[in-house]
């Protein structure tokens, strides 16, 4: 007999909301579809049990709603579950035991509105095919809830509401997942006259038990949970070392929009001191499946004056002390944003937080250019943590998505074309690679990074070759970077190409595909992302031309290495234009020229950014440019420092127009980190590492004492030091592994060989 029949809906708590008259589809299996009314109200259902004796029963019920919700069981609230807009799942999957003790009782469901991002992310983060994804999600998603519910005689079963989120963590060779119970008052019998209040009786005994290691059972309750009278629980649904086949592949995710899959059921029993209840929990699919750390371990992190007194030291010259200052400080302010999470977390270790402003959320392309800076120290901390928390949260079929929360693990905010993020960790690892030369890390990264690569090229690669992606996806929030075919996505896709090339080169596997991709999308790119009008890369346009605002990643094709030489010539134009890109500050991540710019910067649509201001250094130093990128790098450090001495801070974008932090920022921000560390190293003194082949480029600063001592490349550690002087210039070199130092003076270039005796020589100047 299904429990569940239409009753007559009522009127008794309008003041919260409208009562509805409940369209309900009872089915002979014990469960039921109610599909809700636009907007809030109040839905009543009958439920029938029993046969007629009059006695108890205790009642099973799961529920699966696309809205937020309240439950009210014979006028007792007995679950309120809310549902936030940001809530990746779009919807909520809910348990409930109770005991009934009459033949019909009444069920009172109360829903709030459905969620949907707000309509100002809309207008500053459009995507060309967002209607089109909503009204698929509303199919795939549908607005109703889904009820099942079984009833038994075991009367002395604990009450509880539970909760089952897609939490998931491992340790101790076994994957746990999340229940978060809120246990109910058993109200039978007469009211207690032996206690003051409620509140002084115990917590009654509570245990689950599952299918997998059912003798296991995990408690993270928080103080905070405690007080609100919850308990936070895991129990195991699989085993580590016999995981389940994968659910998708890039070639079979046809998913509108990607969510964390339910891939099965598993009998959950709830124990309590007298009595027990079995329901069926679901199952989420586990993420990470490529990735070189999943399991989670503790990691150890220096305090800062041990970490400054191994990394590279500068030596600079008494105009550039500025930079010293920024320097230490910037690895000060990495370590103070490290933040250790517990195991419930799902991430496999300690991070360096994206800035305490943004608390637990860690987003891909900060953490990506964040890892760019800690290469530096990669003997020193853990400079791949970060990376590793990425790939750990990858799904099946090579989606990864731009936004965590640290706390659990689960991706943040819906997918209406705000996702993913740049695809800038093969860029990263790369870098650690050249400084490195651990060709173990990219073997063990490398089905990850491919995996991201094809669901890309599958999913965001348009007709004519580009690729499309959107403001919040692509990391510009609020910059006006709209149209079709995006100049930094498409661009940083042949990146990819290029790095899986050379790391499938050197493992030995296939190279040949991802150069035919690299070579199609640099063609795509120049022949429909270049403005000639602009002079300058920008957006494509819906039948025909180019968005005219000039944004700062129409710089990125030069860090990819495709743009023509003539193209190169008219985007150092723009770049040295005061009245375009060089500004008090540059590079703005929106050029002056354009009536969106804003000279205070709010946010993209203005300000000047480290990670974009890197990503032009270095685009420009590949196209052999490397004095616009020495310039870049003194004028954006210089500005930096100015800040650093007003202020005592780091921040997470500067003001353009002056020396200042910009109007829409937050001081202490992990990817800041990059001027002063990897951009002081490889644009002002203008060291290049290559430690696979063990060599070290450098084209010091023309007329300056400069240097670093413990310099890391691969195994070796390298002092270096250039002093001009009326007889030339010396080179001082030093260290203790054969490398190979190539001098570029000008159009000179002059290699010393390293690893015996400190090196002196004296070039003609």
């Amino acid at each position: 007999m299904n429990p569940f029949a239409v009753s007559d809906a009522t009127a008794e708590e309008s003041n919260a909301g409208e009562t509805l008259d409940a369209e309900i589809t009872p089915s002979p299996s014990g469960t039921a579809t109610l599909a809700l009314r636009e907007g809030a109200g109040f839905y009543d259902i009958g439920l029938h049990v029993g046969g007629g004796g009059g006695g108890a029963e205790t009642l099973c019920l799961t529920l699966t709603s696309a809205r937020p919700l309240r439950v009210h069981l014979d006028g007792e609230r007995v679950i309120d579950q809310p549902l936030h807009w940001r809530s990746y799942q779009r919807c909520v999957r809910l348990g409930l035991v109770v005991r009934l003790t009459v033949e019909s009782s009444l069920l009172r469901i109360e829903v709030g509105p459905r969620p949907r991002h707000p309509e100002e992310l809309d207008e500053s983060s459009p995507s060309r095919n967002r209607a089109a994804l909503m009204a698929a999600v509303m199919r795939s998603v549908p607005d109703r809830i889904e009820l099942s519910a079984t009833v038994t005689s075991d009367t002395d079963a604990p009450w509880a509401a539970l909760h089952f989120p897609p939490g998931q963590f491992r340790r101790d060779g076994l994957v746990w997942q999340e229940v978060v119970i809120h246990p109910l008052a058993d109200r039978t019998g007469p009211p207690r006259s032996d206690v003051r209040s409620v509140a002084e009786l115990p917590p009654a005994p509570l245990l689950l038990r599952g299918t997998v290691a059912p003798d296991r059972m995990h408690e993270a309750t928080s103080d905070e949970q405690r007080r609100a009278g919850l308990r936070h629980l895991y129990v195991p649904v699989g085993r580590i070392d016999d995981p389940p086949p994968p659910l998708r592949d890039t070639a079979t995710d046809r998913r509108d929009e990607p969510v964390i899959e339910t891939v099965g059921s598993m009998d959950l029993t709830l124990v309590g001191s007298r009595g027990s209840a079995r329901m069926p929990m679901p199952v989420y699919e586990s993420l990470g499946r490529l990735a070189p750390r999943r399991e989670f371990t503790h990691q150890h992190w220096p305090d800062a004056d041990d970490l400054l007194a191994n990394v590279p030291e500068p030596i600079l010259p008494p105009q550039w002390l500025g930079f010293r200052a920024l320097y230490e400080a910037a690895w000060r302010m990495l370590l103070d944003l490290v933040t250790d999470v517990p195991p419930e977390s799902g991430l496999p270790g300690g991070r360096i937080a994206t800035s305490h402003n943004f608390g637990p959320m860690q987003f891909v392309w900060d953490t990506s250019f964040t890892a760019m800076a800690t290469a530096y120290a990669a003997r020193h901390l853990p400079a791949t943590a970060g990376l590793d928390l990425l790939y750990s949260r990858q799904f099946d079929g090579g989606y990864l998505h731009r936004e965590h929360d640290a706390r659990d693990g689960l991706p943040v905010m819906w997918e209406p074309d705000f996702s993913p993020n740049p695809p800038l960790m093969a860029v990263a690892e790369w870098q650690l690679y050249r400084l490195t030369g651990d060709a173990e890390r990219l073997r063990r990264v490398f089905p990850a990074l491919r995996a991201h690569f094809d669901w890309l090229h599958a999913h965001r690669r348009l007709d004519d070759g580009t690729f499309w992606t959107t403001g919040l996806a692509n990391g510009l929030d609020n910059s006006p970077s709209l149209g079709d075919g995006y100049p930094d996505l498409t661009a940083q896709m042949i990146q990819n190409a290029e790095i899986l090339r050379d790391i499938a080169r050197l493992l030995g596997h296939d190279a040949d595909r991802f150069e035919a991709a690299r070579q199609a999308i640099g063609d795509a790119l120049n022949a429909r992302l270049w403005s000639e009008e602009l002079g300058f890369y920008s957006t494509s346009l819906d039948g025909g031309g180019h968005n005219p605002n000039k944004v700062v990643t129409g710089f990125w094709p030069l860090w990819a290495g495709v743009v023509p030489d003539d193209r190169v010539d008219r985007l150092a134009e723009q770049l040295l234009d005061p009245d375009v890109f060089w500004r008090h500050h540059p590079v703005p991540s929106l050029a002056a020229d354009s009536p969106r710019f804003v000279s205070a910067g709010r946010y993209w649509m203005g300000s000047t950014w480290a990670p974009t201001n890197y990503a032009v250094m270095c685009g420009f130093a590949r196209a052999g440019r490397h004095d616009l990128a020495h310039r870049v790098a003194l004028r954006h450090l210089q500005c930096m420092a100015d800040v650093f001495r007003d202020t005592g801070k780091i921040w997470e974008n500067y003001g353009p127009d002056a020396s200042v932090p910009g109007n829409w920022s937050h001081a202490d921000y992990c990817w800041s980190a990059l001027g002063p560390i990897a951009s002081l190293f490889e644009h002002v003194l203008g060291i290049t590492p290559d430690a696979p082949n063990r060599r070290l480029r450098w084209r010091p600063p023309r007329g300056q004492r400069v240097g670093v001592r413990r310099y890391p490349l691969g195994p070796a550690t390298v002092d270096l030091l250039v002093d001009p002087g009326p007889d030339g210039l010396r080179v001082e070199a030093d260290a203790d592994f054969a490398v190979d130092l190539e001098l570029i003076l000008g159009d000179r270039r002059e290699t010393l060989r390293l690893g015996g005796e400190p090196v002196t020589h004296t070039f003609d100047d």
